[in-house]
This record gives C-alpha cells, structure tokens and sequence, in this order.
C-alpha cells in the first residue's frame, strides 16, 4: 500500500516509518527538509508543510492512506500553535483525502484527549470527553479526534490510536530532562506517589499503526472508532521513573518535593522562568496527579495488538541505547 506519513522525522513517526516499511508498504513523507534517516529505510521524500493544503494533497495524490502523525506535544507551546500543528494540519488530511480521493485516514491522537482532572483506572473507548481538558495540547487533540471521526463514511474509512505517554531510546522530551536533573543531583519526585499510569513503549505505539492501517477501509469494522494503545501494565510514576533512572545509568529516587512546591515551579515553567527543573510543568504536574490508565480489550480484539515487548524488555533496550551513547560521548 502507498501511504503518506506526517511527522515521519519526530519520535514516533521515525518508528512508525520503519515498522510500515518493514511490514511491506511504501511511504511517502512530508517533510519541511531531507532526512537521512528516512533515506536510509527507503522513504519517499515530499517537501512541503503539513499546515499546507496546497503541500498536503500534492504528497496525497497516489496514495491508498494517510498516516497522520504529525503534531505538537509541547505543553507551553502558545494555544495558536498547538491549534495550527494539531487541527489545522487535521483539517488539511481530510481536505486531501476528500479532493485527491484517499480511502484511508489514521490518526495519531494521544490518551490525553479524554483526561481530564478524574481519576481514569481501566476505563475504555466508552469514556466521555471531560468537561476541562488539563491543557490546551489535550483539547487540540480532542478536536483533532472528533473531526476525524465524525469524517468516516462510504467513501473515507477513518481511524484514531491514543497511544499513553510514548517512552523509549529517541525520546527528546521528558527523558533528558529527568536524566540531567539526576546527574545534577536536583531531581525530586513529584505528583501523587499511589496513581497508576501505563505508558507506552514507542516500537508498540508503532505496531499498533500498522496493525490499523492494514486493517482500515470504508466502512469496515475500525472505520470511524478509536482506540487506546499503551503497554497494558499500569505502574505507578514512582516505578515509571526509577526505572527510566535505572536505564540512564542512576540509582532510583526517593527524595520528594511538596506539592507546593511543584507547583511553584510549574508555574515558573508556564512563565519561562524555570530553567533549572525543565521536567515539572503544569502539564505533567497534572497528568501525574491522577490515575490514567486504559482497558486494552477493543485494541486486542479489533486490531489484533499485542505489545511485542513487554516493559521490562524495552527498558533494557533503552538501558543499552543510553550506555553505548555514553561510551560514544566519552570517545569523541
């Protein structure tokens, strides 16, 4: 199958690209510059922008899918870019698809998209947007979803994964900043230390696409649905993050920090102002406050999914990713 892939160079995308490539389709990314990496697994190249309608449905035309997984996940990022990066480039997929005629329309969301300030411990499909999204990158998502979804019909087959809180070796957001903050010798624990969370495993968020697209056409049994995608192993964000310590090469942490205090420095982030603990902002503070996890029954059942590695293996695969890049920084 040709299918076109947004966000093909980011962190999930580089993943989703290869598990297509090596399930046997040909990809097309729309990229704003060449990528070595994507050359290297043999990915067809298309300039332009995802915001770009003009751009979005000269990369389409040919294709039998779009992959839609282009976004921002930046939680200080101002309301007007999330909107532009997450629905705008939403409302240019489904334009494409309607105008160049592509049957297929899978879209990368998160879990994000339907938390809110409850607890939310095993719920799944059935659960209701909140009625205040705990940012304004969830909400954007949500829009982005409900557009998606309300697009499936005869003609266009639609489809969103939520996968939860993407880990593993590439990971440039959360992973540094908690790695710098412990070799500084500054990291505290933060949030609510009994809430479970299930975050994902990036080679499994990507399994999950292909496992979509290969089963997505109008009108069939995944058209117009969403689903949860997470490792189906909640834990709490004590364990999460002492085992991502653990990878880095660092003893666990127990030293906590007061929930004031965490919010002093959240706010502080939201302000710009906080250069010293870049792992806490308002986002994560909130997120990791409450209880997010999901019943993975819909996935197994319509898509066939299956974490293909387990927690425990994929963090000893980021244990040796992170080693040889130590040992290649201390040789150059």
């Amino acid at each position: 199958m040709q299918i076109l892939l947004t966000g093909a160079s980011g962190f999930l995308g580089r993943s989703i690209a290869t598990a297509l490539v090596d399930g046997g389709h040909q990809v097309r990314a729309l990229v704003r510059t060449e990528n070595n990496g994507l050359a290297s697994l043999g990915v067809q190249q298309v300039h332009g922008q995802a915001t770009a309608f003009e751009d979005v449905c000269a990369a389409a035309d040919g294709c039998e899918a779009i992959v839609h997984a282009a976004g921002c996940s930046d939680p200080l990022a101002s309301i007007e870019d999330l909107h532009d990066a997450n629905v705008r480039t939403t409302e240019c997929m489904l334009g494409a698809c309607e105008l160049v005629g592509v049957p297929r329309l899978l879209l990368t969301s998160c879990a994000n998209a339907v938390i809110g300030q409850e607890d939310l411990a095993g719920v799944d499909e059935r659960q209701a947007y909140p009625a205040r999204w705990i940012s304004a990158y969830a909400h954007t998502k949500a829009l982005a979803e409900q557009r998606v979804l309300a697009a499936s019909n005869a003609q266009l087959g639609t489809c969103v994964l939520r996968p939860h809180l993407l880990w593993g070796a590439g990971e440039r957001r959360m992973l540094p900043a908690l790695l710098d903050l412990a070799g500084r010798g500054k990291l505290r624990l933060f949030g609510e230390p009994d809430c479970k969370i299930d975050p994902c495993l990036v080679d499994n968020a990507a399994l999950a696409h292909v496992l979509a697209i290969d089963k997505l056409a109008p009108e069939s049994p995944i058209a117009g649905k969403a689903y949860f995608i997470s490792q189906g192993e909640p834990m709490s964000i004590e364990n999460f993050l002492n085992a991502l310590l653990r990878a880095g090469g660092f003893p666990p942490e127990k030293r906590r920090m007061s929930a004031l205090s965490a919010r002093a420095l959240a706010t502080a982030a939201r302000a710009g102002a906080d250069s010293a603990s870049p792992l806490i902002n308002p986002y994560l503070l909130d997120l990791f406050s409450h209880a997010s996890w999901f019943n993975l029954a819909a996935a197994k059942r319509d898509l066939g999914y299956s974490p293909k590695l387990s927690t425990a293996e994929g963090m000893s695969r980021l244990f040796t990713a992170l080693t040889r890049s130590r040992m290649q920084s201390r040789t150059t």
